[in-house]
């Protein structure tokens, strides 16, 4: 899994990405709460964020009371979210680690009670078998009946043309105003992709450009970042397929608020994940 331009700069990464992040870690301690092992009211859970990227998951979660870990292949990414946590007084809290979605391991003290993986992160796993690896690792780190909630867009083959989305960010950085903004194309996987395995049939190809803006009015300071990258595709069928293959099942699916939801496609939900 290659590291994105877009990637490279974990702050810009964070203005970017930080709305909506206490609403999520909120959305996720309700699901695990729900589905994941019983607890007593009030019990403070021990949370696992595979691709945690800048770990603002992490913190918001630490905020709460509750013990989150989280991993990420960008040693960027993992020394950022280092100095947040120990800026914020969290280190007690909060332990992040540079680590493969394939292949890692937790201690046993911090086995967690739910994992979660949102925003497609997981469609960065580019087969069948580093999926399947994927789910291998998190079943190791989960306590008994621990569940993960995985948020993942089903694509509708054939169906689909391409779309764009606007994303924007702003933060004041050493009294400076930073205005980050992407522009996200998507190009969907051919209609072929429905009926195989191979890697250059499944994948939604993904160009992003991102400006960023420091200050105000003139001279403010600009510049471009452009990326491509892939996500592999699944539709309802090849995702219910490569659960059942890995020794899963699904326990319930929400929308992005966790309210249920009957999945369908296209879309995007967030799927609560138990091993058998």
């Amino acid at each position: 899994m290659a590291r994105q331009n877009f990637y490279a700069d974990a702050l810009l990464y964070d203005i970017l990405h930080a709305e909506g992040t206490s609403h999520d870690a909120r959305v996720v301690t309700r699901l695990v709460r729900a589905w994941g092992p019983k607890v007593t009211r009030g019990t403070r859970l021990t949370l696992l964020e595979p691709a945690c990227g800048s770990g603002r998951y992490l913190l918001a979660l630490a905020k709460h009371g509750h013990r989150a870990t989280g991993f990420d292949l960008s040693r960027g990414m993992i020394r950022y979210a280092k100095q947040q946590t120990v800026q914020g007084g969290h280190t007690e809290r909060v332990r992040a680690f540079v680590g493969r979605m394939e292949e890692f391991t937790l201690p046993k003290a911090w086995r967690a009670h739910g994992a979660f993986n949102l925003i497609n992160s997981i469609r960065h796993l580019e087969s069948d078998s580093a999926m399947l690896a994927h789910l291998r690792s998190v079943r190791r780190a989960l306590l008994p009946a621990g569940v993960y909630i995985v948020g993942l867009g089903l694509c509708a083959y054939g169906l689909e043309t391409e779309s764009e989305d606007v994303w924007h960010g702003s933060r004041v950085v050493r009294g400076v105003r930073t205005r980050v903004t992407q522009t996200v194309q998507y190009l969907p996987a051919p209609q072929a992709g429905a009926r195989t395995t191979r890697k250059a049939l499944r994948a939604e190809r993904v160009i992003s450009h991102m400006t960023v803006t420091a200050g105000h009015g003139r001279p403010a300071q600009e510049r471009h970042i452009d990326s491509v990258y892939t996500l592999r595709s699944y539709n309802l069928a090849q995702w219910r397929s490569l659960i059942s293959r890995a020794g899963w099942r699904i326990v319930a699916t929400t929308d992005q608020d966790g309210l249920p939801m009957v999945p369908s496609e296209p879309g995007y939900f967030l799927w609560v994940l138990r091993p058998i």
